[in-house]
C-alpha cells in the first residue's frame, strides 16, 4: 500500500514555519510585560495555517451483472482486492477568520476556515493472480484525493490570560475525487470516477498563545467524518470486454485528521 509523501518544498515550508512559530513563542515568554499589555481575547481575528493531514478511506466493492456466472473463488478474489483501506498523508495550507468573545475566563467564538491540499497519488496493486497457475492477472487501483475543505465551527475555551485552551465543533464540506479501477491481462478494463462535495461533522480543539497585543500562534487538531459515497465502474474504450455486462459498485467513505500550526492577527 502506498502513501503519498509531502514534497520536499512542502517539508521545507513546514520546517521554516514551525521554527518561526516557536521562536516567536519563546520571545513572547521572555517578555512578562507582554501578557499584561492586553489579555482580552474579544475581537475579530484572521490568520493563516499550515499542517499535516491524513485521509482515511475504505472502499467496499459489490459485483453485479454477469459476475454471477463466474466461479465463486474468482468473485471473492475480485471483491477482496478491488476494495481496500487507504491512508494518504498530505500537507494542507489555508486561512481562517473568526470572532471571540471573552467573559471572565471563558471564551466563546465562531470560526470559518478553508484549506487546500497537495496532490495525492492513486494506490495501485498488482498484477495479482487468483492462483499461481492462473493465466489471467489483475491490477487494481483506488483513489481518495481531497482537493480542499471548508468548515464553520463554534468554539468554547478557557483562558489563563495570554494562553487560550479551546474545543471546537461544527460542519465541514470537502471537495473530493474518488476512483477505482480493474485491469486484467485479458484486457478487461473498468474504471469508476466521482468528483463530489462531501459533508460531515468536524470536531477538535487546540491551544493558542498570545505573542503580542494583536498576534497569536496556535496548535490545533481536527477530525472530520465526511460520510460515504457510491459510484459504479464503466468499460474503458480500449477494453476487449463490453458484452456480456459485468458491473462493479463501490461504496467509499472518507475520514480526515488534521494537525495544524496557525498564526492569527486580532483586529
Amino acid at each position: 500500500m502506498r502513501r503519498a509523501q509531502p514534497t520536499h518544498g512542502a517539508k521545507f515550508l513546514m520546517q521554516r514555519y514551525t521554527s518561526a512559530v516557536f521562536l516567536a513563542a519563546a520571545a513572547a515568554s521572555a517578555s512578562p510585560a507582554l501578557a499584561q499589555d492586553d489579555e482580552n481575547w474579544t475581537g475579530i481575528y484572521a490568520g493563516v495555517h499550515v499542517g499535516l493531514s491524513e485521509a482515511q478511506s475504505q472502499s467496499d466493492v459489490t459485483l453485479g451483472g454477469n459476475w454471477s456466472t463466474e466461479p465463486q473463488a474468482l468473485r471473492d478474489f475480485i471483491v477482496a482486492n478491488a476494495g481496500t483501506a487507504q491512508k494518504e498523508d498530505n500537507v494542507n495550507l489555508g486561512l481562517q477568520l473568526g470572532y471571540n468573545y471573552q467573559t471572565g475566563p471563558v471564551v466563546l467564538g465562531v470560526e470559518a476556515e478553508f484549506s487546500s491540499f497537495e496532490k495525492n497519488h492513486s494506490e495501485v496493486r498488482g498484477p495479482l493472480k487468483l492462483t499461481d497457475t492462473a493465466t489471467t492477472s489483475y491490477t487494481f487501483s483506488n483513489k481518495a484525493k481531497p482537493e480542499s475543505i471548508a468548515a464553520a465551527k463554534v468554539k468554547l475555551g478557557l483562558t489563563t490570560g495570554s494562553t487560550l485552551f479551546y474545543a471546537a465543533g461544527g460542519w465541514a464540506v470537502a471537495e473530493m475525487k474518488f476512483g477505482a479501477g480493474i485491469a486484467s491481462s485479458a484486457n478487461y478494463l473498468k474504471e469508476g470516477r466521482l468528483k463530489k462535495d462531501t459533508n460531515g461533522f468536524v470536531i477538535g480543539g487546540g491551544v493558542e498563545q498570545r505573542l503580542t497585543r494583536n498576534l497569536s500562534a496556535r496548535l490545533s487538531y481536527d477530525y472530520t467524518d465526511q460520510g460515504s459515497v457510491n459510484y459504479t465502474t464503466a468499460y474503458l474504450p480500449e477494453s476487449a470486454f463490453k458484452i456480456p455486462e459485468y458491473s462493479e459498485s463501490i461504496d467509499q467513505d472518507l475520514k480526515l485528521h488534521f494537525v495544524r500550526l496557525g498564526v492569527n492577527y486580532k483586529f
